[in-house]
């Protein structure tokens, strides 16, 4: 057996996680099937990790867990079996320290057996590039897997190590921040063979406070980055601030612009020129030549409410940009230059920029101006943007404020907006912007 192979053992489970048994296996070294934290998408022989949220415990769902056949579960708490079944049961400290220790041993067991870790950071554009990286590795004949969804946090980054195959070429980890020390946290998991540092940009301020302590945070994965490996960082004239690069580094540094190869990108706008040209230098690192990257970039799709373009074969429907996802100045500016290169009419909703701190204010009544001036019509959501208007010329024609979302909002919006427009979504995740997808649907039909 394997030391891989073996890794996927309730033995090895017990041993990596310092647990003990609360319910033992009827067999301690049969292969378990994968690991998962929702016990929804839980499949027969995988582990199942009891974690307690702010909204769910999972030591109150172990009923569904034996039902779907898992192999083993990991709780926290002293917890009776399921009843009628035997489902195993193995108590650790902390289920999420017990998630991240099984992450950090398999991320050794990839590496040993060759697979290379490639970790997405940055302000903007993280979850695009990883997409990006993905796809051009992917087409340049390589295997590998990527975070789901935008798994970039404490729980999400070790699931997504534990989701890769000892097999794969490559895996794409994206890692977010939104407090001091959280990158550090997260890159010492996954100690990246190569890592790109998308952009800096202005976020969560909040807790950042300036551009100083964004740069100070997406730095730190530099020091992260295993002996040997690659650093890929966005060219020093486009950063708003330096990044600081720490001396006697164990890999190397190397600066990426706007990269020719790119040009038949289908996604729009130069931040996503960008983020291609991110990933063909990551292509290249693994081999991959750049005529079979140039031809890979004709066929790249968006990933979900990143810049989404939801074009209308119907004259009678409006072209949707669907950048829901998250919002920030940074990444607002960028999308509003992309609204910017379609013709008129050009319809904005906007909400809420959130985690903003001081510059909150300032920064709302910002974005409201240029997007006044590059929209033929706004509307504007949230209690900041509200107020953003309120502070600016009352007579702007053309724009809408409200501070509060609701159903009968997204049906008057709708009704608003003309059948040949450009509409852009945009907005901090909290807004939850594609909302408003349904009231379109139903005004201007399904087709």
């Amino acid at each position: 057996m394997t030391d891989s192979t073996r890794f996927w053992t309730p033995t090895a489970f017990a041993e990596m996680t310092g647990g003990r048994w609360l319910t033992p296996p009827a067999d301690a070294d049969t292969p378990l099937a994968g690991l998962g934290i929702d016990s929804r998408a839980l499949a027969p022989g995988e582990v199942f990790v009891a974690i307690a949220g702010e909204r769910f415990d999972g030591h109150g769902f172990l009923d569904q867990v034996q039902a779907v056949g898992a192999g083993l579960a990991i709780v926290e708490q002293d917890t009776a079996p399921p009843a009628n079944g035997a489902l195993a049961l193995l108590r650790v400290d902390s289920t999420i320290k017990a998630l991240q220790a099984l992450a950090a041993r398999w991320r050794d067991l990839l590496g040993a057996e060759g697979c290379r870790i490639v970790s997405i950071s940055g302000s903007n554009g993280k979850t695009t590039t990883r997409h990006l990286v993905h796809h051009v590795l992917s087409a340049g004949g390589l295997t590998g897997t990527q975070s789901p969804k935008s798994f970039n946090n404490h729980l999400g980054v070790p699931l997504t190590l534990l989701g890769a195959r000892a097999e794969h070429d490559f895996l794409v980890a994206e890692i977010g921040t939104n407090h001091p020390g959280e990158v550090a946290e997260l890159a010492a998991l996954v100690r990246p063979d190569i890592a790109v540092v998308t952009s800096i940009g202005e976020e969560h301020l909040e807790f950042f406070k300036d551009l100083h302590g964004v740069a100070r945070e997406e730095a730190t994965i530099l020091d992260h980055v295993a002996p040997g490996g690659h650093a890929i960082v966005l060219a020093e004239q486009r950063l708003p601030v330096p990044l600081a690069i720490p001396a006697n580094l164990p890999c190397a540094v190397q600066r990426f612009d706007l990269d020719p190869i790119t040009v038949g990108l289908p996604l729009p706008g130069e931040h996503n020129r960008l983020n291609a040209s991110a990933a063909s230098a990551v292509a290249r690192l693994f081999g991959i030549p750049d005529a079979r990257i140039e031809a890979a970039w004709p066929e790249a799709d968006h990933a979900p409410m990143r810049g989404e373009v939801i074009a209308a074969d119907d004259p009678s429907r409006p072209t949707v940009i669907n950048d829901a996802y998250n919002a920030n100045p940074t990444s607002m500016r960028a999308a509003l230059s992309v609204l910017a290169t379609y013709p008129e009419p050009r319809v904005a909703v906007l909400g809420d920029m959130l985690e903003l701190g001081d510059v909150t204010d300032a920064a709302h009544r910002e974005i409201a101006a240029l997007a006044v001036d590059i929209a033929s019509h706004c509307v504007l959501i949230g209690p900041h943007f509200a107020a953003a208007m309120d502070a600016l010329a009352q007579n702007a024609s053309g724009v809408t404020a409200h501070a509060e979302w609701s159903d009968a909002l997204a049906a008057d919006i709708a009704a608003d907006i003309p059948a040949d427009a450009t509409l852009l979504l945009k907005g901090s995740r909290g807004m939850a912007l594609e909302r408003l997808l349904p009231a379109l649907h139903a005004h201007f039909g399904n087709g």
